[in-house]
Order: C-alpha cells, then structure tokens, then sequence
C-alpha cells in the first residue's frame, strides 16, 4: 500500500512538473526534481570531495518560458524565483549556479524529445561526413609526422593519437578545483613508460597510464610496430620516435605536448573540416568500428544457423571492442561477483541434473516399468510455513510502534526470506523431476531440454563475465549511430528489445524506420 501510495505521488509530481510545451507540441521534461543538499563525492580523488552541497533556494533559479506563456507557481510559501527570461535561442527550461564549483546547470527537455533527437541525428551524420574525409586527413597528419617544425611534429602526433587510440583533446586543470585528469595534449611525460617489459632490442612497446575523462584509469600497452599500427602506412614507428623525441631531456611533471595547446589543435581540427572535433573522431571510430566487427562476424560460416541469441552475443563482442577503444570502464561490484558465483553454481546443478537423467533413460530403456524412478517431493507445506512466516512478518512490520518491536518485525522479515530462498533452492534441485513416474520420451525431451539450458546459460556467464570491466551502454548511449544496430537487427532478424533498452528505443525513436541495408557512410552526411 505504501509503494503504490509512493508511486501515486510520483506520477502527480510527473503529469505537473515533467511535460512542456515547444512550438506547439508536447515534449518530455528530464530534470523536474532539483538535488536536495549533501555531501559532494565527485568523480575520483575529486579536491572538493566532503563538501556540503547547500539547498537550492528558487531567488537562485531563473525561469525561461514564452511571453504568452503563464509563469509556473513557485510553491515554496513565502519565495519567488529569482529572474524570468523569454529567450527562444537556448533550449533550457530553468538555471541556477550550484556552490561546489559554480557551474550553471540546467532543466533540460528529456533523451527522448525531438531536439535531443535531432541533435543526436546531426551529430552522427557530422561523424559520417569523415567517411569522405579521413583518408585526406590521415595523409597529412601522415606528412606532418616527419616534419622539422616541432610544432608540426607534435600537432601530427597528436592528431594520430586523437583518430587511432580514441583520446580526448584533454586541457589545463587547476588541482585545487577539480580532479587531475588528462587527455591528450596534458599528457605529462610520467604517464608513458618505455619498453615496460624491458625486452630491449627494437622494442617499440609504450604504457599509457593515467586518469581521463570522470577518473576513468586508461592503462594500456600500445605496441607501435605491431601490424595494427603499422599496415598500409600506419607510421605507427615513427609515432613511436616522436614520443621518444619529445620526452629526451624532460622532468617527469612537465607536457609531452609542450608545444601545442589545446586551442591549437582545437583550431586545426576546425580548419580541416567544419565542426571536426575530437569527439566526432570517437563517434567516427566507434560506429565505424561496430559496423566492421558486425560485417565480419555475418561473414563466418554457419551464421545464419545461429539463433538469435547467439547473434546477440555476436553483437555483445563488436560493442565490447568498441567500449575497449573509447576506454569505457567500469568497476565490478560485490554484489557482480556474488551473482556470477550464483550463476556458476546453477551451471554445476543443471550438469549434474543431465547426467541424473542420463541415468534416469538407462534404468528405463533396461529395466522397463520395473525402473525405480526417483520423483519429486510435495513442497507444499514447506511453501506455506514460508508463505505463513512472510505474512507474519508483514503484520509484525504494520503493528510495530516501539524500537523493540521494529526490530523484532525486521528479524522476522530476515527470517521469512531466508525460508523462501530455501523453498526456491529446493524447488530448483529438484526441478528436472517428475511427480509421478515419467515414460521414456518424456525424458528424452527433458534432456534435450536441459541441454539448450545449459548452452543458454554457459553463454549468459561467459557475456557477464566477459563485460563485467566494460561498460556497454556508454558507447551505445553517445557514441554508435543507432542506425547500424537497428539495420543489423533487421538484416538477421533480432528483436531490437534484446540489443537496446526501453530507454534508449525511446531516445533513438527516430532511428528505427532505416532499411536492413542502411550503412554507415558519407552519404548519410548529405542529409544534414
């Protein structure tokens, strides 16, 4: 009853506050709920961290609506809010300055309104406008690679590390304000480490490491003469030279990038082709990179015998290599590990339930109706003491008034679970049982059934345990055009539910009319 009242309240506040209306249509609001104060966490070793995140009071929030427009009611008894503006040339709906580090922020319309969409459809069509112009790009960083101007030099090398390795551009950070986090062009001469397995020779082997974007770690050994930099004039070795070039004589606190600036490269970016900016070389290369991985994998034989599911896992493996190249991280919770030993140990008793009913065919194809068959037990009453135990806790939780008895309702409320864990334990150990004594095809299904159990969920473990470090969903979210994923579920007949969430269907609505051989090339760029 108290969740559903909960709930109700939700969706008051929602149909109130969560809809607005743009040029005559009804668009979704995503931010309606300002933060209560709190401790600021931050994103890693954050300065700031600890800090007391005060109340936003509504003299600091300034309204945008139309002049036509009614002025929402501020509903906190005696305050007004603190400016009323009618500019049509921005699309935030509210803005106010937070205290920790006195940066603006918005009330914005919802992922899934029109101007989010057309905004993520330009963007992706601006990443498709390199298809035309990566190979005039790449010849003259190429060129500049061997150039006697280190300023050339090092915008060249820079300008690879952006397109190969996925970089930001990075900028000067003030230490005291915000987490020492760095990208491209703040790379200090700490952050590489030479030959990290001291091989020698002509080893062209480098350890980046350090905190990018949200102190995300970015670790990785790039090995510079390994085909993959090297093939049809990759000039991998000569990046490697350069690097070597521009740490000689250097402290390990100052820039390997002393000579160039974030402006610089931010400029040049801009003079190559219009809007060209780091990021639509990440978006460029991770929706290049997923279309690739998805091309080859429709290549090996025997794909169209895959089931869906198989396909899905295929689909899992092109976006995990694109998450790797853009360094999408994430840290693995208790609560991960603990579900994929639970898993694990499910695995080991579907096994062991085949090989029970392997035995279980035997006795029947050689002993006939005389075959001692073991059946399963009625858990009935073990449901209702279970069942009994819960409600009882239920009452105890309704009732209880003192200290003593909330403590006494939250143990029987412990106990309860413990009783229905038990029940659906038991209910599982027995499950590839029968009630009564089973005929000869009966177990035959039941094998074939626990054998595609079994396939299904060794899939299901190796797809967790394979993307546990790796988030998937940022690059689906901000950097793979939806586009080549719906057109991929419909060339092999995917439902598109078990590739993109509710959540992000919603968002790239707009995505989901492109034919089964829509690709991602520089002709789509035309369309703006």
């Amino acid at each position: 009853a108290e969740r559903k009242v909960n709930k109700d309240v939700k969706n008051t506040a929602m149909f109130k506050y969560g809809y607005s209306l743009v040029d005559g249509h009804l668009e979704k609001v995503g931010n309606y709920n300002m933060e209560p104060p709190g401790a600021f966490r931050g994103r890693g070793e954050h300065p700031k961290m600890g800090k007391l995140k005060q109340r936003v009071a509504p003299e600091q929030v300034m309204i945008n609506v139309s002049e036509c427009a009614p002025v929402p009611i501020c509903n906190v008894p005696g305050h007004a809010w603190g400016e009323l503006r009618h500019d049509p040339t921005v699309q935030w709906l509210c803005q106010w300055t937070e205290n920790i580090n006195n940066q603006n922020k918005y009330m914005q319309l919802a992922a899934q309104s029109s101007f989010k969409g057309k905004s993520d459809r330009s963007k992706y069509n601006k990443a498709a406008k390199l298809c035309g112009n990566i190979d005039k790009i790449r010849a003259d960083y190429k060129k500049n690679l061997t150039n006697k101007s280190q300023e050339k030099r090092q915008l060249a090398t820079a300008m690879w590390v952006i397109d190969r390795l996925a970089l930001r551009v990075g900028g000067e950070k003030d230490t005291d304000e915000e987490a020492d986090t760095v990208g491209c062009c703040s790379l200090r001469v700490e952050h590489l480490k030479f030959d990290p397995n001291a091989e020698g020779d002509d080893n062209k082997e480098i350890e980046l490491e350090f905190l990018g974007k949200d102190s995300m770690l970015f670790k990785q050994t790039i090995d510079f003469g390994s085909t993959l930099y090297t093939e049809n004039n990759g000039m991998g070795e000569q990046v490697y030279k350069n690097f070597e070039r521009f740490c000689t004589k250097k402290k390990s606190t100052e820039d390997v990038f002393d000579d160039l600036t974030p402006s610089d490269l931010n400029a040049h970016l801009k003079s190559i082709m219009d809007g060209l900016t780091a990021k639509v070389f990440r978006t460029y290369n991770a929706s290049k990179t997923l279309q690739d991985e998805l091309l080859k994998t429709e290549k090996r034989v025997g794909w169209k015998r895959l089931t869906a599911a198989e396909k899905v896992v295929e689909y899992n493996n092109a976006n995990r290599e694109v998450a790797i190249l853009c360094n999408h991280q994430r840290s693995v919770s208790k609560a991960q590990v603990a579900a994929l030993d639970g898993l694990g140990t499910k695995l080991e008793t579907l096994k062991l339930q085949k090989k029970l009913l392997k035995k279980i065919l035997k006795k029947i194809t050689s002993q006939g109706d005389d075959a001692k068959i073991p059946l399963k037990k009625d858990p009935t009453k073990m449901v209702a003491k279970a069942t009994k135990a819960a409600d009882k806790a239920k009452t105890m939780k309704e009732k209880a008034k003192t200290k003593e008895e909330k403590i006494a309702a939250t143990e029987a409320t412990e106990k309860s679970k413990v009783m229905k864990k038990a029940v659906a334990e038991a209910k599982f150990t027995e499950m590839h049982l029968w009630a009564t004594k089973p005929n000869k095809t009966q177990v035959i299904k039941r094998i074939e059934m626990w054998t595609e159990k079994i396939k299904k969920m060794e899939m299901n473990i190796k797809h967790k345990d394979d993307n546990k470090e790796v988030s998937l969903g940022t690059s689906k979210l901000n950097y793979m055009d939806p586009r080549i994923s719906v057109a991929w579920c419909k060339k092999n007949e995917v439902p598109i539910e078990k590739v993109f969430s509710k959540t992000l269907r919603d968002k790239f609505n707009w995505s989901m009319a492109v034919p089964p051989d829509w690709e991602f090339n520089e002709e789509i760029a035309k369309q703006g």
